[in-house]
């Protein structure tokens, strides 16, 4: 219901819904000897679904703080739709058959006027903001998934082909740089970290690691965490955030420099 979906739904309720309402009062009476007031209560009928539909849904948003504000103005609504409801009717015939006013029937005509305004209003304008931020919440996604994407090319091109060798289990095992996600420190030893594959623990020191990866390709950001600079998206004065990591990693003072 988002852009021109939206705007068709809208000039079908105001075009045919919203004027069909008027045929709760006795419309043949009223159009010859009330015409004015089917005017006014029809005006009334477009502001309570106008309010309904744009107005308080932006109030009632979560995050938003107008929540009284809503709650203000549907209160307004109600106590106005009840005054309206106390305004006594009569018609000629009403006279001439010396009949008493139909107020209790001119009552229900306004309530039913203001709750199908204000539900078709309500109803409408929520549901648009809820498709809204779904597809919102779906741009946002294929942006992020664009984003990582060029990373992930751009990191592929960064180490394209490259390995390094290191024992595992005192058998060399060779590693793709591209698939390393970041080296963390273990006592003596180094635990590789890989996309879609499990960790590789090595008996290597990080120093001696360190000494046999591309120059300029990885750095060292902290004494447990060496990381390939072509995965970092995001860096802060105590945390980097690298690609495909949910977890920022922590940056020490003593390695703040090999950022730059």
């Amino acid at each position: 219901m988002k852009g021109k979906l939206e705007g068709w739904v809208d000039l079908a309720v105001c075009l045919v819904i919203l004027p069909c309402f008027v045929a709760v009062f006795p419309v043949e009476e009223w159009v010859i000897w009330r015409a004015g007031d089917v005017i006014v209560y029809l005006m009334w009928t477009y502001l309570c679904w106008y309010l309904g539909r744009y107005t308080l849904p932006k109030m009632f948003r979560k995050g938003s703080n107008r929540n009284w504000t809503g709650i203000a103005i549907l209160l307004f609504t109600v106590v106005l739709t009840f005054l309206m409801g106390l305004h006594k009717v009569s018609f000629p015939m009403d006279v001439v058959a010396d009949r008493p006013p139909r107020l209790y029937l001119y009552q229900q005509a306004v309530w039913v006027l203001y709750i199908a305004a204000m539900g078709i209003g309500l109803t409408t304008g929520l549901l648009a903001q809820k498709i809204r931020r779904l597809e919102d919440a779906k741009e946002e996604e294929d942006a992020t998934q664009a984003a990582r994407a060029a990373l992930e090319a751009r990191a592929a091109e960064a180490v394209a082909g490259a390995t390094v060798t290191v024992k595992v289990d005192y058998k060399d095992v060779t590693v793709p740089l591209s698939a390393i996600q970041y080296i963390e420190a273990r006592n003596n030893y180094a635990c590789i970290h890989l996309d879609h594959q499990d960790d590789l623990v090595s008996q290597i020191t990080m120093k001696a690691l360190l000494e046999q990866l591309p120059e300029g390709k990885f750095v060292r950001i902290h004494r447990s965490f060496i990381v390939p600079v072509h995965r970092i998206e995001s860096k802060k004065a105590t945390t980097v955030k690298l690609m495909g990591v949910d977890t920022p990693l922590p940056v020490g003072r003593a390695h703040k420099e090999n950022l730059k």
